[in-house]
């Protein structure tokens, strides 16, 4: 009986064996299955005018009974001796509440009905943003609106941040990577605003009346943006909001230009002593702007350089084929007000510092000489424009997408004309983004480590410039 049962089941194991491999014959290999070319659709919005001059835009969304709200403020660098200003006034007008919610009663009023309100932001934005159910919105948007007209900026409040402002700065050369990238973003930007960072003397001159002013000259209608998506019609949140900002007054902002970039730093190999056993480097020099037509090609020319992952020519070489970087990378940025920055980075072995670095160089020289394979191209393009899907998965995400596109005065379909352009792309064009804005012979340098540990010294890259790290 159990031979029997035995021959049943192998009889049984080997029918299934075959038909999988007859259904693996027949499928295709996945290099040869075909897709439709990928195409990125965006939810029906509206855009929102209100008679005090706030614009905005809404995307009705019922699938669940919640409403995110995001409100930007265009606000400006203040005055470098009272640099930290923005950080600390968008801080307390959150954590000081208004005469009518005190801080507590604030807190404990969002607690109870799940609701959240945080403000955050830059220099050049103050973002309020605002999340709750839908049954609650009424009452949240009422604290909303106080909130943004009426903050009460407590003195209590200012003395607060100001401390962690302070305990900030003192801790500020703790971390290597923060050394590294704050100290390269002043080399490349200079004396520009983009290179400035909060200090000890201008954090103490910041006193509550700087942040009334910054809020009066700012926190005007005519000077904000508003994005919302969720389960509310268009009707329902224009009245809500037309009573939530009542009284916010229409008011003159004039907001300075962003100063240009004109002059481009001297190449420069620079040290920072930290007594540590690895090497943190960054190499690189000034970036583009974000309406340089040829953003997109950059996008591609650095994904295959070094900004995408472990296929990337930077990490493969540097971290994966010599085993020499605990990380390796690069990246292009572009600024919608003046120019990012192009770094490439590695964390290294002390011992391999050098070694690094030549492969790093040996890499952008690569690009901007050689080239990558029309192969390479096809990968990084699908890559790529694969990875821009995620940036649409929600209506909140593309509301503040078309928030941040409109502050920063691009147009709004730019998403999807970037589809076309990469669609587009071919070696040519890579090609000729690397001759045209990578400069392997006029990098920025920076290294954060312990030189007596280096495998030859840096000078052999140029003449070294020592930075001594402040202590505040």
């Amino acid at each position: 009986m159990r031979k029997r049962a035995f021959i049943i089941f192998l009889v049984a194991v080997l029918a299934v064996s075959f038909a999988s491999l007859a259904f693996a014959a027949k499928r295709p290999h996945p290099s040869k299955l075909k897709y439709d070319p990928l195409k990125m659709t965006t939810p029906a919005w509206t855009e929102l005018a209100f008679s005090n001059g706030l614009t905005g835009f809404f995307i009705e969304d019922h699938e669940i009974p919640v409403v995110d709200i995001v409100l930007a403020v265009k606000t400006y660098f203040p005055d470098k001796g009272a640099y930290g200003l923005n950080e600390m006034a968008q801080w307390v007008i959150r954590n000081g509440g208004t005469e009518k919610w005190p801080p507590d009663k604030l807190n404990d009023e969002l607690e109870f009905l799940a609701a959240n309100i945080e403000v955050y932001g830059g220099n050049l934005s103050t973002m309020v943003a605002v999340n709750c159910l839908k049954k609650d919105l009424p009452r949240v948007l009422e604290i909303f609106g106080d909130l943004v007209m009426n903050p009460a900026l407590p003195g209590d409040k200012v003395d607060m941040k100001r401390k962690t402002m302070l305990e900030d700065i003192r801790r500020k050369n703790d971390e290597p990577n923060a050394v590294v990238r704050r100290e390269f973003a002043k080399l490349v930007y200079g004396d520009h605003p983009y290179g400035w960072e909060s200090t000890t003397p201008s954090v103490n001159a910041i006193t509550r009346d700087d942040l009334v002013k910054f809020h009066s000259t700012y926190f005007h209608p005519g000077n904000a943006i508003i994005g919302i998506s969720g389960d509310v019609t268009k009707d329902e949140i224009v009245g809500m909001l037309d009573k939530a900002f009542a009284d916010w007054r229409k008011a003159d902002v004039a907001i300075p230009k962003v100063p240009d970039i004109t002059m481009a730093p001297a190449p420069s190999v620079n040290y920072t002593f930290m007594d540590i056993n690895q090497t943190y480097l960054s190499l690189g020099h000034l970036g583009i702007n974000a309406n340089n037509p040829d953003r997109c090609a950059v996008n591609i020319m650095n994904f295959i350089l070094g900004g995408g992952s472990f296929t990337s020519w930077i990490t493969e070489q540097v971290r994966s084929d010599e085993g020499l970087a605990y990380s390796a990378a690069s990246r292009y940025s572009s600024d919608a007000f003046a120019k990012g920055i192009f770094t490439a980075f590695a964390q290294t072995k002390a011992d391999a510092t050098s070694r690094a670095t030549t492969i790093i160089i040996e890499q952008i020289k690569k690009m901007r000489d050689t080239g990558p394979t029309a192969e390479e191209v096809k990968k990084a393009v699908d890559s790529y424009v694969n990875s821009q899907v995620f940036d649409s998965e929600s209506k909140t995400q593309v509301v503040r997408r078309l928030v941040q596109l409109r502050f920063e005065g691009r147009p709004l379909d730019t998403p999807q004309k970037d589809m076309e352009t990469y669609a587009k792309l071919t070696v040519a064009d890579i090609k000729a983004a690397a001759q045209k804005y990578l400069q392997p012979d006029k990098l920025t340098m920076l290294f954060v480590g312990n030189a007596k540990l280096f495998d030859r010294p840096l000078s052999d890259f140029g003449p070294m410039n020592e930075i001594k790290l402040e202590k505040e």
